[in-house]
């Protein structure tokens, strides 16, 4: 299996969930010896669900494009300061 992310090699590993209420638990998964990405049937379908649930803009246009911001040497000097 390979990495989804960097297409790295996937190994098999036993994770520990110290955030479940009921006591630690430990969770077979994949993981990416390369960068580090877990594979795991919960955090798919948690990681699926978050993108669907975000809101793209209406326009084609991103938003960082749209927005104009003027910096002055005064702001950065304030920064500086």
């Amino acid at each position: 299996m390979t990495c989804a992310r960097c297409n790295g090699c996937m190994v098999e590993d036993f994770l520990l969930d110290m955030e479940d209420s009921s006591g630690p638990m430990w969770l077979q998964a994949k993981r990416c010896m390369n960068c580090g990405n877990v594979a795991e049937k919960i955090l798919q379908h948690n990681r699926a669900t978050q993108r669907t649930a975000l809101h793209l803009p209406t326009s084609g246009t991103p938003a960082h494009d749209r927005e104009i911001i003027h910096i002055g040497a005064e702001a950065i000097a304030h920064l500086a300061a």
